[in-house]
């Protein structure tokens, strides 16, 4: 039967070794880290993007609505007519604000 002993010189050689891996595992951790903050950034700034994009798009629509209503009420002022359009209009306008 063979005789396995352990020697004070792999002990080291081992925990050189554990050592070494762990250090490397700081670098390969810390040379990454500046990338993923980046990604996690870009995926934020992402996020807002979008968010600011609904938020224009609804502005937009009632900027819309605003504007048609006051060029029918504009168009009334002049005309003295166009009742039934006003009608159209504001049922529009409540449908939307319902909507919103």
């Amino acid at each position: 039967m063979t005789e396995f002993t352990i020697t004070s010189t792999q002990i080291i050689w081992f925990c050189s070794f554990v050592a070494a891996l762990w250090g490397l595992w700081k670098v390969v951790k810390e040379a990454k880290k500046p990338n993923d903050e980046l990604k996690a950034k870009v995926s934020k700034h992402d996020q807002l993007l979008d968010n600011d994009n609904k938020r224009l798009s609804e502005v937009e629509t009632s900027n819309q609505m605003i504007l048609r209503t006051l060029l029918v009420i504009v168009n009334h002022e002049i005309t003295g007519n166009g009742i039934d359009n006003m009608k159209q209009i504001r049922d529009d306008l409540q449908e939307y604000l319902i909507h919103k």
